[in-house]
């Protein structure tokens, strides 16, 4: 017997429990990840979770947002009133199953009409998944008719063997250039040393507010602090910050960065451009320095999100398609997928373009891209 439930915080669940869903590659639907983005003055978070006795079968978190605050809707999406589901941030969303694949295609569709019921209630007319891996997708369209569009590709260096010189390696004819890189870094009289969270919010924050500020992003300095506190609460034992220092100890930037399973979440990073010596200091902050203590640790991928394709790639990412989907309520069971096949491959061809490569071909063939 089965039972659906909505809960109104990540709280009011196990932490153990909840994370025994989260494989590595869903730090963001992890239990700290979500209870450090609780924001009720932003939206109205909601956990959704099937359960058999005190076995948890499915979960996902879901965001309600008010006009102001609510992000803008991928094109699918236009002129629905939606009720997100999955993480509000980090641009990776797949389901949290447990059990076999028939267990993990019936938990699902349970969820999924737990969460049609519950946006209905808020007077939404569809669910939107946003950024879902493409095996999440074709879970979804086996048991429900989607609409569905490519929505941006996501860099992960997957660093099998586990050390640098395995992602050296792995760069193939561009290690000559990431080695000098390296050198430069060194020969600037730079060098990198880490701490918890905790104990560099006030020095780092005004460090990102800068460099958010370069890039026309710019934010509240008290909400930096804000947001960085709230992580540091709640997952300080999983965070590492690569602190960059010149010869005097000085900090010149800092990069934040969570372990979870075998991977390494880069997040964020700021820089104090008075003091930056044109070194290479961000390289060295967000991939270098974290694969050095990746090594040191265990962890054998390096994930590093959307945009910036192409520096991503040449230092060893590769590039997995990442999709929103959408399910208008009411719900309708019955596989189906729906997407302007052209407009997907005209993006897809634009990130080649970026790239330069890190394209798996057959991950990458989008028609292959049917329900499962």
């Amino acid at each position: 017997m089965t039972e659906t439930r909505h809960l109104a915080s990540i709280g009011e669940i196990d932490r153990a429990t909840w994370d025994s869903l989260a494989p590595a590659s869903c730090f963001y639907l992890s239990h700290g990840w979500l209870a450090g983005q609780e924001r009720p003055d932003f939206a109205t978070a909601t956990y959704t979770v099937v359960s058999s006795g005190d076995g948890l079968l499915a979960a996902t978190p879901s965001y309600d947002f008010p006009a102001e605050n609510a992000p803008p809707l991928p094109p699918v999406a236009a002129d629905r009133k939606v009720l997100r589901v999955g993480t509000r941030t980090g641009y990776h969303n797949e389901f949290l199953l447990a059990g076999t694949e028939a267990e993990q295609r019936s938990a699902l569709a349970e969820l999924v009409e737990g969460l049609a019921d519950h946006a209905a209630g808020l007077g939404r007319d569809a669910l939107l998944f946003d950024f879902l891996t493409t095996d999440s997708l074709r879970l979804l369209a086996s048991l429900f008719p989607v609409r569905a569009q490519l929505r941006s590709a996501e860099a992960v260096v997957h660093n099998e063997g586990g050390t640098f010189e395995s992602y050296r390696r792995l760069l193939g004819r561009n290690v000559r250039k990431r080695d000098y890189e390296v050198r430069k870094f060194e020969r600037a009289g730079l060098r990198l040393e880490t701490a918890p969270l905790s104990a560099c919010v006030d020095e780092l924050a005004p460090l990102i507010g800068q460099t958010m500020d370069r890039y026309d992003a710019s934010l509240d300095l008290a909400e930096i602090r804000t947001f960085l506190k709230a992580q540091a609460d709640h997952l300080d034992g999983l965070s590492t910050v690569f602190r960059v220092v010149d010869e005097e100890g000085s900090l010149v930037g800092g990069h934040v960065a969570f372990a979870w399973r075998e991977m390494l979440y880069a997040r964020v990073a700021g820089f104090d451009y008075t003091r930056t010596k044109d070194a290479y200091e961000y390289f060295n902050a967000v991939y270098y320095g974290p694969l050095r203590h990746m090594e040191q640790h265990g962890l054998n991928a390096l994930h590093l999100g959307l945009s910036a394709v192409e520096a991503k790639v040449r230092r060893g990412a590769r590039l997995h398609p990442v999709w929103a989907a959408v399910l208008p309520l009411p719900l309708v069971r019955g596989a189906g997928l729906t997407r302007d096949t052209s407009a997907d491959q005209a993006l897809a061809d634009s990130v080649r373009a970026e790239a330069g490569g890190g394209m798996d071909d057959e991950e990458w063939e989008l028609s292959r891209v049917t329900p499962l």
